[in-house]
């Protein structure tokens, strides 16, 4: 009977996750178009990740390996000349993945966040197969660029300096 009640309650947790994870990611505007099976599928690709009040998750300089989604929490993303506070259902990381570059800003927790984990990998994987996502992605980016000066200029800059004239 233990063993019968130990496999139940796994299973509902399981449940239970699955149903917060898909719910934070539907309210997610960058997923919000996408159908269920896509977002099934970008489910399986995340891992969760608990950050602590005052805990530093990137640095400026960084080698950009992930994107984020604030499931619950804040973060404070600190640029040269201004400081960005992201909170429940954002997202970020997403710019110096598309342009593969450097972190351009240093992020820390305001308060206790969880967070799911999109791997660099992954995310070019994601956009590759996925065309409407990946319109989706740039038009996010773009907007973001335009709001974040400080972020558009260092990270497109330092794109262009490590690409070079080739390509």
């Amino acid at each position: 009977p233990v063993a019968i009640i130990s496999t139940a309650f796994a299973e509902e947790v399981k449940r239970r996750d699955f149903v917060v994870t898909w719910g934070m990611l539907a309210r997610v505007p960058l997923f919000s178009h996408l159908s269920a099976a896509e977002i099934a599928d970008i489910m399986r690709l995340l891992r969760a990740r608990t950050i602590e009040q005052g805990e530093i998750l990137v640095r400026r300089g960084d080698a950009a390996s992930s994107m984020y989604f604030i499931t619950a929490g804040e973060v404070e993303i600190a640029l040269p000349s201004q400081h960005v506070r992201l909170a429940d259902g954002t997202f970020f990381g997403e710019i110096a993945l598309l342009h593969k570059t450097k972190r351009s800003g240093t992020v820390t927790a305001t308060r206790k966040t969880r967070l799911l984990v999109l791997d660099a990998q992954d995310f070019h994987a994601l956009i590759e197969r996925m065309p409407t996502l990946a319109d989706h992605v740039h038009t996010t980016a773009k907007a973001r660029l335009a709001d974040t000066g400080d972020l558009a200029l260092a990270e497109l800059a330092q794109a262009e300096r490590e690409e070079g004239p080739s390509a």
